[in-house]
């Protein structure tokens, strides 16, 4: 493990347990992902941060009165964010019934994310984002595909907190006025 610089970390509780935590490099990191597109850019959504996705039924689909985007998904109401607008690409539906929302939970809390396909599931090793690209938020990293393609990471729970602080911020200014 440290000839991969990777390390141990032991913590122990009298009486509870011991537990052994064996980190290994983000670089020699395997995930088994959802690759989805968003007009010609393709994303890595982590298989494990997936709960479903669907093509959602126009009446199903509100918008509040800040702009939030809302579906109706058996009886919850779920924020929708837009890759597209995330990461300003340009993508082949804005319409969100010709498109499709993926259910993404982390810590549960849920985020319906919208785009133009899934195009299946595949393993990927997870490198880090160079350092001259910055901290990118939303992004865990990226990988290299087969075609020499390269792919972002999404990090589904910054990208959850992205979003509940933007509608904690538009309720506050709501009730304000």
């Amino acid at each position: 493990l440290e000839k991969i610089k990777g390390r141990v970390d032991i913590s122990s509780t009298p009486g509870a347990g011991t537990t052994f935590m064996l980190r290994i490099p983000l670089t020699l990191a395997i995930i088994e992902g959802m690759l989805v597109r968003t007009g010609t850019s393709k994303f890595i959504i982590p298989l494990l941060s997936i709960v479903e996705s669907f093509r959602p039924a126009v009446q199903h689909i509100t918008v509040l009165p800040d702009g939030t985007e809302m579906v109706k998904v058996r009886q919850n109401l779920l924020q929708i964010a837009r890759l597209h607008k995330l990461y300003n690409i340009l993508p082949d539906t804005e319409q969100l019934h010709e498109g499709i929302l993926v259910i993404v939970e982390n810590q549960h809390e849920q985020l319906c994310l919208f785009v133009d396909e899934v195009i299946g599931q595949m393993q990927t090793v997870i490198k880090a984002l160079p350092n001259y690209i910055g901290d990118v938020q939303g992004l865990s990293g990226c990988s290299i595909m087969g075609d020499g393609e390269v792919c972002l990471i999404l990090d589904v729970g910054s990208l959850i907190r992205k979003a509940k602080h933007k509608t904690a911020q538009s309720l506050q200014t709501i009730a304000a006025a």
